[in-house]
């Protein structure tokens, strides 16, 4: 698709029947969020629509959900028919300089960036700038800001790429995270204690230094995925985005903060943190694993600027739990960066993130076994990356296992494992969302080597041989299934 803004994508999709367009009066708290949960709930196993409310009661900017829940439009979005092509160009930008080594191969994963080589293009004026609202005339109670479950303390942004910088380094951060509005004029970025966002704030705390933050809704919604995606340390999301375009992303210099946002962005809200300020008790948020997150000490975004287009639309991604948009992200990563994966663990064939997983909770892993005790070395190797570092579960089958069956894979877990040997615990940093650890941010871990197993394993009896229909029979009778009748 070749297009820039948001509204392309509004207009094709709704051409091609894939949006759905409501003009009926809806309000935007709990209303919005119900009815799109309704036509996800409804379509669990097909792709829901995409919905644009029109007349969100008693403002004039509508509001976008569900654009990312469905695979067709994902892969529009991300410009391919296909996500195992873009992890095809992936293994291309490593393959050339590919070591043999496994540390070197290591390595390769912080050349990623520069692998890619199609960097952001700055420009000079942008559609994002049409309208321009400095100091005390930000006003964030014009938008239709949303409140999506009941408990929710304020309205959250959810859609929102939050922009700063590593005041070290000087390279670009983005990420998505739940975002309170907690005033007119403030926000509440919801980053947990391992997130590499929280990390950059301690370092402008111990520099005594404000914190620049941008936040920006819409534009090209390739950014938003970028902004998801486990990328490796010091990869730009927005060269990410443009190898994914095919082309740059063009950025402009934000009014109020030295940072450099999308051009063709909808909304953006720029800001500072004041790392010296006292932090304030912001309440219960939704977030994607389905449940609230209790109440947070956050310091507080104060805005200095907030620049849209002259007819913005305001993208939003309801929190819920399974089915929900947010799975598509999972489905796409676990096919991108299946490539950088086998980087950490060679041995790997395929992996899956369930969607009852919530996308972040459960793997499931097939490997090429080659020695003894294999599995576990792999369970450890993924728990070792900080981008799995929200793993609670990790199932590892043989290569012949398809992963994106869940019945086959818990098949072979029941079959294959017996539990005083195969299960493999660990305890150490979790995930902050996990509200069934018992501290917040350390959980316990649990691995399953659902493989075969041999006599070096401790299993002193003969492995059997699971049942198989020859290929040839399957295919005489799939051969003959109109003369059987049963086609």
């Amino acid at each position: 698709m070749n297009a820039d803004h948001l509204a392309d994508f509004v207009a094709n999709f709704e051409e091609a029947g894939q949006l759905v367009r409501i003009s009926a009066p809806v309000e935007s708290e709990l209303e919005i969020a119900a009815i799109t949960e309704h036509v996800i709930k409804s379509n669990p196993e097909g792709p829901a629509p995409a919905l644009l409310f029109d007349q969100v009661k008693g403002h004039k900017v509508p509001v976008l959900t569900n654009l990312y829940g469905s695979l067709p439009r994902l892969l529009q979005i991300l410009r391919t028919d296909s996500l195992d092509t873009i992890a095809d160009r992936v293994a291309g930008l490593l393959s050339p300089d590919l070591p043999e080594g496994w540390l070197d191969s290591l390595k390769m994963i912080p050349q990623f960036s520069q692998l890619l080589n199609i960097k952001p293009r700055i420009v000079k004026t942008a559609s994002c700038q049409q309208v321009v609202k400095l100091g005390r005339d930000v006003n964030l109670n014009e938008f239709p800001l949303l409140k999506n479950w009941p408990d929710e303390a304020f309205p959250t942004i959810t859609a929102g790429q939050i922009v700063t910088f590593d005041p070290d380094t000087n390279a670009r951060f983005v990420n998505a995270r739940p975002i309170q509005v907690i005033s007119d004029q403030q926000l509440a970025i919801r980053w947990s204690q391992h997130d590499a966002g929280y990390q950059l704030l301690q370092k402008y705390q111990s520099r005594d230094q404000q914190m620049p933050v941008a936040i920006v809704l819409g534009g090209d919604p390739v950014g938003l995925y970028s902004a998801h995606a486990p990328l490796p340390t010091l990869t730009d999301p927005y060269a990410f985005s443009g190898f994914l375009r095919n082309q740059s992303l063009e950025l402009v210099k934000g009014r109020s903060i030295d940072l450099e946002v999308p051009a063709h962005a909808e909304i953006v809200m720029e800001g500072f943190i004041d790392t010296t300020a006292d932090p304030l008790e912001v309440g219960p948020v939704a977030n994607p694993t389905g449940y609230y997150s209790p109440p947070e000490n956050v310091l507080p975004l104060h805005l200095s600027a907030v620049t849209h287009r002259a007819n913005p639309i305001w993208p939003a991604l309801i929190p819920a739990a399974p089915p929900a948009e947010e799975a598509l992200f999972a489905q796409a990563t676990e096919r991108i960066f299946r490539p950088l994966l086998k980087l950490v663990v060679p041995e790997l064939v395929d992996v899956h993130f369930p969607p009852s997983g919530t996308g972040r909770y459960l793997m499931f892993v097939s490997i090429q076994k080659s020695y003894p005790h294999q599995a576990r070395r792999v369970v450890n190797a993924l728990w070792s990356l900080e981008r799995l570092l929200s793993l609670k579960m990790i199932v590892v089958v043989d290569h012949d296992v398809n992963v994106h069956d869940e019945s086959e894979v818990w098949y072979r877990v029941n079959t294959n494992v017996n539990p005083g040997r195969d299960l493999i615990f660990s305890e150490g940093p979790g995930d902050d969302y996990d509200h069934s650890a018992t501290v917040k941010g350390i959980g316990h871990k649990l691995g399953f080597d659902a493989t075969r197993k041999t006599t070096a394993e401790g299993h002193p009896r003969e492995w059997p041989e699971a049942l198989q229909m020859p290929t040839e029979i399957q295919q005489r009778v799939q051969s003959r299934l109109d003369e059987l009748g049963l086609s």
